[in-house]
């Protein structure tokens, strides 16, 4: 029988392990993981059914935990159960912060930070749990490590179960890219077949103060990050007319890409937000009187329904076009100047350029002295070591490569950089969605006739998440943008020839909680203790009897 008192125990027990992302400090929720798995006897007595996986080249020394239970050898059929163990920072809890993860605590306390009046009438009401990971997603592991001393103890299931906690959600999903490998080689090694991903993360509500509904997502939003690096031609800042700002160019793409409703994508009746520009700088770091040789900016993309293809068409297609632009505002500067002075200003001809990451790349290595693909991960990897974003690193290889190309000029260099999430969407057509589908509609008959609890299922979980790694759109190709995401492979473990393989239908199915990421992040009792662990116990019988 499931226990809740075993829920509330794990969840404060781990909540306590402060795991702020991208922090030494992450590694210690995957000991702590480790270390409850170990107190349930199938795991205790089985201690190599439980792995703590390291991500490669990771300057904190994080690993995914992965746990393995096999009830029943006759069958292959495997149910993925997974969510992330990082935590953001508790900056927002002010004088509290130091309270923030003790639950008992600061749900006492918290209303001595000032609260909307959502957060106060559930903090009166003694029906919600605060502190920084409650919904966030310490709850969710909770409810699968008791999941797992459930089935462990019940049995019950024809099939097996494999739990894989992953670290670096809240930054860029780390944990998940390297769980994707993990996934298929672990299927050959065991034979497994995969037949759903239940994903344990809270549920976002648009309307969190009045809608009473609890939701199901089976599909989740995109995120791609194209970031454009302008090489100009610097020039005294007395002779004007004789080069071009990196800064110009990156502004005309600035003003053709920023709120650009053409990347707005429309399905099953969402419609994705227009890209915003997420960094906009020149590299000039130092005072002198010339114009700047570098600019970078990269830009924020929401997706449910991209074709990469098309995409990387039109940010070269852009790139082009703000480049003719800035060119064109020279000429009309030049008109204006000799108009003014009755001297025509001597300038450069420039031609417009544009190469993507990967045709840039491919030039250098072919009259590259030496193996540019180890010189550079060493270059990428040494600065990964001395902790800068990897957004800056990514900066900083474009510029190292066009430094190392000999037939320099003004030119626009179009990448990708991390984090990358494709949407998804699964197949209802097909067999394993099919099922997974048809036992979630049992479970909300279910969850209305015992509970009086209303579920909804939607098509799109409109938030990050790594939902987003479970399969790829077969009708699309990837190649052009995989190839021309920076760092991939040196330090951003991005497994795209796994991803292409791995294929799961999967759901978010997450507990009913409000505010992630604000100090006023909380958890409901009632439907997170007493309802969802038992629909999580049915719907696992039901995918494995539906089969």
């Amino acid at each position: 029988m499931i226990s809740k008192e075993n829920i509330y125990n794990n969840m404060i027990r781990m909540v306590k392990v402060p795991s702020v992302s991208g922090t030494i400090k992450e590694i210690q929720a995957a000991y702590k993981i480790r270390e409850l798995l170990y107190e349930i006897p199938y795991f205790n007595q089985r201690k190599d059914a439980v792995k703590l996986v390291p991500l490669e080249n990771d300057p904190f020394g994080r690993c995914i935990v992965t746990a393995f239970m096999d009830l029943n050898p006759d069958y292959q059929e495997t149910i993925i159960l997974t969510g992330h163990y990082d935590v953001v920072d508790v900056e927002e809890y002010g004088h509290l912060k130091d309270k923030a993860y003790d639950v008992e605590e600061i749900t006492k306390c918290i209303n001595q930070i000032s609260l909307d009046e959502d957060s106060l009438k559930d903090f009166k009401s003694g029906e919600w749990l605060f502190g920084r990971g409650t919904a966030d997603m310490k709850y969710g592991h909770a409810l699968c490590i008791e999941l797992l001393r459930h089935f462990s103890e019940e049995g019950g299931i024809n099939g097996k179960l494999l739990y894989v906690a992953v670290c670096g959600e809240e930054t860029n999903s780390e944990g998940m890219l390297r769980a994707v490998p993990f996934f298929n080689e672990f299927a050959a090694e065991k034979n497994l077949n995969y037949t759903a991903l239940l994903l344990t993360e809270c549920y976002m509500m648009e309307d969190q103060a009045n809608d009473n509904n609890r939701y199901i997502h089976y599909g989740a939003s995109g995120k791609v990050m194209p970031m454009y690096f302008i090489a100009g031609e610097a020039t005294h800042g007395g002779e004007p007319f004789l080069g071009i700002d990196p800064n110009l160019i990156a502004t005309e793409i600035y003003r053709e890409m920023e709120l650009n409703t053409e990347f707005c994508q429309h399905n099953l009746g969402e419609t994705t937000p227009p890209p915003v520009c997420l960094k906009f700088q020149d590299l000039k770091n130092t005072y002198y009187i010339s114009t700047p040789l570098y600019s970078a900016s990269y830009f924020n993309i929401i997706s449910i329904h991209m074709n990469p293809e098309e995409i990387m068409s039109k940010l070269i297609e852009i790139g082009h076009s703000a480049f003719e632009s800035a060119i064109e505002f020279i000429k009309i500067k030049a008109d204006k100047y000799e108009k003014l002075t009755g001297e025509r200003p001597v300038t450069h001809s420039i031609t417009a350029c544009v190469k993507t990451f990967y045709e840039l790349y491919c030039e250098v290595k072919e009259t590259y002295y030496g193996d540019l693909d180890a010189d550079i991960k060493k270059f990428a990897i040494e600065l990964l070591e001395e902790k800068l974003e990897l957004q800056d690193i990514c900066i900083k290889i474009v510029k190292k490569l066009y430094e190392l190309y000999k037939n320099k000029r003004p030119m626009v260099i179009v990448s990708i950089i991390p984090p990358y999430y494709p949407d998804v969407y699964m197949d209802k057509n097909e067999e394993k969605a099919h099922n997974l589908l048809s036992c979630v509609d049992e479970i909300i008959k279910y969850a209305e006739e015992k509970y009086g609890e209303t579920l909804k299922m939607k098509d799109y979980y409109m938030g990050i998440s790594d939902l987003s790694y479970t399969s790829l759109a077969k009708d699309m190709n990837f190649d052009k943008l995989f190839e021309n995401v920076v760092g991939a492979n040196m330090i951003y473990q991005f497994p795209k020839e796994d991803l292409k393989r791995f294929s799961v239908p999967g759901i978010i199915l997450g507990g009913y909680g409000k505010d992630f990421h604000k100090h006023t992040e909380r958890l409901n009792i009632n439907y997170n203790f007493n309802v969802l662990p038992d629909l999580y116990v049915q719907l696992i019988k039901k995918i494995f009897n539906n089969k």
